[in-house]
């Protein structure tokens, strides 16, 4: 078995793949090994999936390039364990690379190293570049050691992520409601903040009226939410146009495989919703997405208005349309509002 992995290895090299740093045929998942490379293709040959509930999140996640096996069992099967913890030098991997973490415009009189935040880490640790793009985004506190073989539980994951968007700039639709949970006693107040955020977005969700904050993540649990957060990111980061009220009664004109969002001011709490007429070729262009954010980050009040978004991929050439009214579905009077675009698909 070593000298088949050893010739893995060189050959692996030998053709310039960027290879799983992962030998550890117990499957242990121990903070020594990343937990991504490039993506998966194959990520259906894990031996320990086939039956798991999470089995379409982690091929999905190790098709994305997020994560990927953890190298071979005894039987020289690949596996994924996916009922193993994560600990936290696993988790600033995978968000480094979920997220893109960059210097952003920050500027360096010297190559920054891990060190320079973190005391604990060695620089020519695996995961040590991914803990210091964390550390300069702020998603870890480089004022504490980093305690990469520590496990990270559900609080600490959701902190994490919410601290990722907001470093890459990302704003989420979302409609600001207060989550249910019977479990929350004694959490600060940007803690239930952060709950809110990602049980809002659909990011991570609790167990009936309980979120577990101080349970462990395991890693089919992770691929899940690096899923969720790949799908917020593509819908606001790789959208080519914004549309808005501006584009009332004009012509917008993509290319096939395009995306765009349109975004209109709307109120809720007053009763009024913006409503998708059928005018709409849905084999020619598709509803991606579509979500709500209120203006006030606080609280939905009564009064408070938002702005409504709808994610849209042009699918084949061609010519249709969007219209949509603004009105109370109880009432049989004309619209307050309508909007209308017309949509040109090129080849």
């Amino acid at each position: 078995m070593k000298k088949y992995f050893i010739w893995f290895l060189v050959m692996t090299f030998v053709f310039g793949m960027p290879v799983m740093c992962s030998g550890d045929e117990n499957a242990s998942g121990s903070s020594n090994q990343p937990m991504y490379s490039t993506p998966l293709l194959n990520s259906d040959e894990f031996s320990d999936i086939h039956t798991h509930w999470a089995k379409d999140d982690i091929q999905k996640a190790c098709r994305y390039g997020l994560m990927s096996g953890v190298g071979v069992n005894k039987e020289g099967a690949k596996v994924f364990s996916p009922d193993t913890s994560v600990n936290r030098a696993q988790l600033v991997s995978v968000l480094q690379r979920t997220f893109n973490l960059d210097y952003g415009d920050l500027q360096f009189i010297k190559q920054p190293l891990a060190s320079d935040y973190f005391p604990d880490i060695d620089n020519n640790a695996w995961y040590a570049n991914a803990a210091m793009l964390c550390a300069i985004n702020k998603i870890y506190d480089a004022s504490s050691s980093f305690s990469a073989e520590q496990n990270v539980s559900r609080i600490e994951i959701a902190q994490a992520v919410q601290r990722c968007f907001a470093a890459k700039n990302v704003n989420i639709p979302m409609i600001m409601l207060m989550p249910i949970y019977q479990d929350t006693q004694g959490l600060s107040t940007d803690e239930i903040n952060t709950i809110t955020f990602v049980s809002n977005t659909g990011i991570m969700k609790g167990d009936g009226q309980s979120f577990r904050p101080r349970d462990g993540v395991k890693r089919a649990e992770l691929a899940r939410i690096l899923n969720r957060c790949t799908e917020l990111l593509e819908l606001n980061i790789e959208v080519k146009n914004k549309v808005d009220e501006n584009y009332n009664g004009k012509t917008l004109t993509l290319k096939e495989g395009e995306s765009f969002v349109l975004s209109l001011d709307g109120n809720p709490t007053t009763g009024y919703t913006w409503n998708l007429s059928d005018s709409r070729d849905d084999q020619m262009l598709a509803l991606i997405d579509q979500g709500y954010q209120s203006s006030s980050t606080a609280s939905n009040m009564v009064g408070q208005g938002g702005r409504n978004y709808w994610k849209f991929k042009a699918l084949k050439a061609g010519s249709t349309e969007i219209k949509l009214y603004y009105a109370r579905p109880w009432e049989s009077v004309q619209p307050l509002k309508t909007f209308q675009v017309k949509i040109i698909i090129n080849p």
